[in-house]
């Protein structure tokens, strides 16, 4: 089945549109720009897109996820490093979460029980 969209209804063939591109990519359109808080200095800047971090990891991770295409083999290595950091410190998390979510669950068992017992 084909419908309008798939054939011009001019007999022309029809052709695939161009991308769209971004904001950034079109002339006359400036970058974004980025507030640092007054007293503060960014720990590192990306040096393709300019944007401020406040750690050097949090800059590894944006290089690695952003810039992925055009990265050094020292600054993958930090990414990689930065990924795993990052999941070390999750894991720290979930466990520290769990942990308090028990004893949550403890004192309320006893309270309950002891409620029951008056």
């Amino acid at each position: 089945m084909t419908t309008t969209h798939d054939h011009p209804t001019d007999g022309t063939p029809a052709t695939e549109e161009p991308p769209q591109s971004s904001k950034a990519d079109r002339p006359g359109h400036d970058p974004p720009t980025y507030d640092v808080p007054a007293g503060e200095e960014p720990a590192a800047t990306c040096d393709r897109c300019g944007r401020p971090f406040p750690t050097t990891t949090h800059h590894d991770l944006h290089l690695g996820e952003v810039h992925a295409g055009d990265l050094t083999d020292a600054e993958r290595g930090r990414y990689e490093d930065a990924i795993e950091a990052e999941t070390d410190e999750l894991f720290v998390y979930h466990l520290k979460v769990i942990a308090g979510l028990a004893s949550l669950y403890a004192v309320l068992v006893l309270v309950y029980m002891v409620v029951l017992s008056l």
